[in-house]
């Protein structure tokens, strides 16, 4: 296997993700050569009949379906195991972080509960812009790379909303996970490891992922976290939102400004998750729901989508060089369009273009369809390492209600903080700001950075068909495109959809080169022509983890039955009954 290590441009147009790739080849003595990995048969869907939960742990989809078995619904689900992530999967999303839920019922009502942290209304923007801070350290590490977090304020959101079973309940699996311990699956140690400079440099942090506070754990040993455990029994028993005053708040407070934040008690007092209708369009005889800004990323899907079949990009055939030159030019269409017109606060009149058929119309005029791709351009970016990211789940229960979730703390193990005496690691959501020459997206008190989450939903004929989405950065929607159009266009099952080989396209703003990496399975010829039309390829692993970690859910309309799968990338577990 190609071992990949990569390093991304941040700017405006990828909303903080990929201009530029500088990716270095590891492979003993392959030097540049073409080492592929033939594609093989995806394995099988899981299959229920009542209900289902994908999610990127098995303690976490058993917990969410343990809920369902007791009466549950899939927010109760969802809720649950959200919980028990906070516990298994500490590194990618938790109390410390935010994130977006999209929620339709069984009767066809559909809300977006929106958690995007947000800055200190304190908040210096020069803080950020310091020319001292070459590396801009402070956006992404530290203290001052927290915003306040909005996960515990989400939650209480569905809770009221739509929960139906004690919040005790809903918590208990996770807080005996957390007090008794769980074995550390190979996930989690390899992660540990990966980012063991970042653990050693907060005594918190080696404390809790640390044994004895000098080695990582390795899968098969035991973790407990009695400190978080602790964190989440307070929280059932005074309500999830007294994260927001209280010790608990006094903590995360005191964690961020030791570190240069300008975040206050008030900040979180008057945090609040907002609920919001989704984004609807039509798309190949489906209606597409997704989120609304402070995300990008469902406007970038819809654009992208729409546009590969404007241009013919899916008639091309799966994998074809044809295809993938036609869908890379979408995908970076859209990826321009949103980054120049998606930010927080941004009207729905201006975010509504990227829905309109004229827009898509218009933005087609861009796609090279035979010659070499188009050049776009040259925008500004900051060079800034990628880490990994984020979460995903999605649940549909008996009744037919659905829920696709997207939550992060952003990098693997956040700003590398922890809040003392509650076990949660904070967030660096500072780092998905934008900084000049950009011109939208820029730090600014009380501004929730610009997401590239993107949970959706698909119904046809007023039934829910499909609850997807991806953890990944800024590879979510690039990952959400060739899945959506893999189901829809070429008839793939949920499972074969996520096993199916990814690439990822960039335009380097510097050298005017467009860029794909591509994972090893596609074929010799496909590359090679890829290569001839003009583009930089890289390689990665068969099923490499920077494309993200898809968790899917089809719904067979006429007989209810359940498929869903997990993406081997990182792991997961489908589960149903």
């Amino acid at each position: 296997m190609i071992k990949v290590s990569y390093q991304i441009n941040r700017c405006p147009w990828y909303w903080g993700a990929a201009a530029v790739l500088l990716l270095i080849l590891l492979a003993s003595g392959c030097g540049p050569k073409l080492q592929l990995t033939p594609l093989e048969p995806a394995p099988p869907p899981a299959t229920a009949d009542s209900g289902m939960v994908v999610a990127a742990h098995p303690l976490a989809a058993e917990t969410g379906v343990a809920m369902l078995r007791e009466g549950g619904n899939a927010v109760d689900a969802a809720l649950a195991a959200l919980f028990m992530l906070n516990v298994v999967e500490p590194y990618a999303s938790g109390l410390g972080g935010g994130g977006f839920a999209l929620v339709r019922t069984a009767a066809g009502d559909a809300k977006v509960v929106v958690y995007r942290e947000r800055a200190p209304k304190n908040l210096d923007p020069a803080y950020y812009t310091d020319p001292a801070d070459t590396n801009h350290t402070r956006m992404w590490q530290g203290g001052s790379a927290v915003c306040v977090p909005g996960a515990a304020s989400g939650w209480a959101e569905l809770y009221d909303r739509w929960g139906t079973l004690p919040l005790e309940r809903l918590a208990r699996d996770a807080i005996k996970a957390a007090e008794e311990g769980f074995i550390v699956d190979r996930a989690l140690a390899g992660q540990i490891t990966a980012n063991l400079e970042k653990i050693q440099a907060d005594s918190l942090l080696m404390r809790a992922f640390l044994k004895d506070g000098l080695l990582p754990y390795a899968a098969g040993d035991t973790l407990r976290q009695p400190e978080l455990a602790a964190t989440l029994r307070a929280l059932t028993e005074r309500g999830l939102r007294s994260f927001y005053r209280g010790p608990i708040a006094e903590a995360v407070v005191k964690a961020a400004v030791d570190g240069g934040s300008a975040i206050n008690l008030e900040d979180l007092a008057f945090y609040r998750a907002e609920v919001v209708d989704p984004v609807k369009t039509a798309f190949n005889g489906y209606e597409l729901l997704t989120i609304p800004p402070p995300s990008g990323g469902g406007l970038a899907l819809t654009e992208a989508l729409n546009l590969f079949t404007l241009t013919g990009a899916t008639a091309q055939g799966a994998g074809s060089p044809e295809g993938i030159h036609l869908m890379a030019q979408c995908l970076e269409q859209a990826y321009a369009d949103a980054g120049a017109l998606i930010e927080d606060g941004t009207p729905e009149a201006v975010w509504r273009q990227m829905t309109a058929e004229e827009h898509w119309k218009e933005a087609a005029q861009e796609i090279s369809l035979t010659g070499k791709p188009t050049e776009r351009k040259p925008i500004a970016a900051v060079k800034l390492s990628d880490a990994g990211n984020t979460t995903h789940l999605v649940v549909v229960d008996r009744f037919g209600n659905a829920v696709s979730l997207t939550q992060s703390i952003n990098y693997f193990f956040g700003s590398g903080v922890m809040a003392p005496g509650t076990g949660l690691l904070l967030n660096n959501q500072m780092a998905d700001f934008d900084l000049p020459p950009a011109t939208n997206n820029i730090i600014a008190p009380h501004q929730r950075p610009r997401s590239n989450m993107t949970p959706i939903i698909l119904v046809k004929d007023g039934q829910s068909v499909l609850v997807l989405g991806t953890p990944g950065g800024a590879r979510i929607v690039s990952t959400m495109a060739q899945l959506v159009s893999g189901i829809t266009a070429d008839g793939r099952d949920i499972s074969a959809a996520i096993d199916y080989p990814r690439f990822f396209p960039a335009f380097d703003s510097t050298t005017h080169k467009h860029h794909l990496v591509m994972e090893n399975r596609f074929t010799r010829e496909t590359i090679k022509k890829l290569k001839h039309r003009g583009y930089e390829y890289h390689l990665a692993g068969p099923y490499h983890h920077y494309f993200g970690g898809a968790h899917g859910i089809m719904i067979d309309p006429s007989s209810g039955k359940l498929y869903g799968a997990a993406d081997r990338r990182r792991g997961g577990a489908a589960r149903g009954y």
